[in-house]
C-alpha cells in the first residue's frame, strides 16, 4: 500500500501535537483503559514489566515539527503555512 502525501502529513501533525496526557493515564491506570479511545500518537513504546513498572517513549515531536516545516518548504513562508494549516486542524 502506497501511502498518499496528505496520509504521511496527517500522521506528523499528529505525532507533533499528540499531548502525553492520555499515555500518562495509561500508565497510571492501565486495567481501567479502554485504549481504542486514546490518542497515542506521541508514544513510541510502552513497556510493563513482570514488577508492574511501566516505562513509556515519547516520538521526537520537534524532528516531526521540523520535518512538517520542511514540507511546507521551510523559510519564513514554509513556518507561516505550517502554522496557518496547524490552526485550520485544530479547528
Amino acid at each position: 500500500m502506497e501511502l498518499e502525501r496528505e496520509e504521511i502529513l496527517d500522521a506528523l501533525r499528529r505525532v507533533a501535537l499528540s499531548k502525553p496526557n492520555d499515555a500518562i493515564s495509561l500508565a497510571l491506570n492501565p486495567k481501567d483503559a479502554y485504549a481504542g479511545n486514546l490518542d497515542l500518537w506521541g508514544v513510541s513504546e510502552f513497556k510493563i514489566n513482570s514488577a508492574g513498572s511501566v516505562e513509556v517513549k515519547f516520538m521526537d515531536r520537534v524532528k516531526a515539527i521540523g520535518l512538517l516545516l520542511e514540507c511546507a518548504g521551510g523559510g519564513e513562508d514554509g513556518m507561516n503555512a505550517l502554522l496557518n494549516a496547524l490552526e485550520a486542524d485544530e479547528e
